[in-house]
């Protein structure tokens, strides 16, 4: 009896986190999708109208946006960055930040380095949010309880939170789970149960807001085995270039790092007025990587504008996330990935013209394979490409490629991401 109450609070300590951590993502998805769409649709559109008032007028609101996101970040330092690595700390129990704090900044700065057309993500911030919201609930529940003890630890809070930030994202409670355990890999066993409800309830709730609808829609072929060797040695590229991706990202973090607080400020306004430039010129690189994306997916592709895309998207990618502006580091890493991907089928469609092989059916492997390279976690690489195609047949296609550039990571043994 006293076991089947001490799994019902569990589950009911899941279903609480999950509901207002799926609350707040969907939120900050809001923010993000309004502030996507203001720069792809109204912004670019407008800079491209040749008229000199709209470029000085986005100089200036360039200017405004790096003074507020510098002082946002002033006043949070710990909302600075992707946030994956925050959720770890705070995990560990190593570091210990005021969590509605961190949700404001995190949900006002974010989009609006999104609005200014930085290649960021929005998923390590979804973690980071998902672990504040977490914290958010537990000290609710140490205030009402004050001479009780809680039946979860701190920790399992934050990390049902972060496993819930990242499946209403995208609306992937499988890949939720396994990032947290991947992550964090010192979770109790009977903690899965509590982060698995945290997951699925965050799930329900954005599907309930926004739908379920697949990001991507390819399919990788089954029957055709001998696409198996091709996606076997497109494992091995990936884990040598998503090792070379985090290693190159790390250390110019670490070089950045080293500017005081001054020249950080005068620092990120001029890589803001750069991004205006880079918005003007070539606005496929700028944003999370839906822009990349939507070239990546039209047919017939040539080799030099990928080649453009690859390492422009790379370039920004190294200065938007190595500055520790607040935004995810993740989802440009996919497009990068994704765009190595479709390099690679295309080779392998002009040494091999008879074969059949179609180059995008190499994309989703390349974003897998790069992801578990880079961030070290094999199992939410494979489900988290699965739900953003909403089809489980890739299944089998994907564990081929992140399992052989899980081992070829491995064996190159250097840092990961987070």
């Amino acid at each position: 009896m006293k076991q089947k109450k001490y799994i019902i609070l569990r589950i009911s300590a899941g279903l609480v986190t999950g509901i207002f951590s799926g609350l707040i993502i969907c939120l900050f998805r809001l923010f993000m999708n309004f502030c996507d769409n203001t720069l792809n649709h109204v912004i670019i559109p407008a800079l491209h109208s040749g008229s000199f008032l709209y470029h000085a007028a986005w100089g200036a609101g360039l200017l405004l946006l790096s003074r507020f996101v510098y002082w946002s970040i002033c006043l949070e330092p710990k909302a600075e960055g992707g946030g994956v690595s925050h959720f770890i700390e705070e995990a560990r129990g190593v570091t210990d930040a005021r969590w509605w704090s961190v949700l404001l900044v995190k949900l006002t700065s974010a989009p609006l380095c999104i609005l200014a057309g930085f290649s960021l993500g929005k998923t390590g911030s979804a973690v980071e949010i998902g672990t504040m919201s977490g914290k958010g609930v537990c000290r609710f529940l140490q205030s009402i309880r004050r001479h009780r003890q809680l039946h979860l630890t701190p920790s399992e809070y934050y990390c049902t939170g972060a496993g819930a930030g990242l499946s209403a994202l995208f609306c992937a409670p499988v890949s939720g789970l396994a990032f947290t355990l991947e992550k964090f890999p010192a979770t109790r066993a009977i903690s899965v149960l509590t982060i698995a409800v945290g997951s699925l309830s965050a799930f329900l709730v954005s599907h309930l807001i926004f739908g379920t609808a697949p990001i991507l829609d390819t399919i990788i072929p089954l029957q055709q085995y001998y696409y198996y060797p091709a996606l076997a040695l497109l494992g091995i590229l990936l884990g040598i270039t998503g090792k070379y991706y985090a290693f190159s990202l790390i250390r110019y973090a670490k070089l950045l790092s080293k500017y005081n607080k001054h020249i950080h400020g005068l620092l990120w306004s001029l890589l803001f007025l750069m991004t205006g430039v880079v918005c003007y010129f070539f606005p496929a690189i700028t944003g999370s990587g839906n822009n990349m994306l939507a070239v990546l997916k039209t047919p017939a592709v040539p080799y030099t504008t990928l080649l453009l895309l690859l390492f422009g998207k790379y370039l920004f990618s190294m200065i938007s996330s190595g500055s520790g502006l607040p935004g995810g580091t993740i989802f440009p890493l996919l497009t990068v990935g994704a765009c190595i991907g479709q390099l690679y089928g295309l080779a392998l469609c002009s040494l091999f013209p008879g074969i059949g092989f179609s180059p995008a059916c190499f994309l989703l492997g390349g974003m897998s394979g790069f992801f578990t390279a880079a961030l070290g976690a094999p199992v939410t690489g494979v489900f988290l490409i699965c739900e953003f195609t909403c089809c489980y047949g890739n299944l089998l296609p994907l564990c081929i490629v992140c399992l052989f550039s899980h081992l070829t990571a491995q064996l190159i043994n250097h840092k990961t991401l987070a």
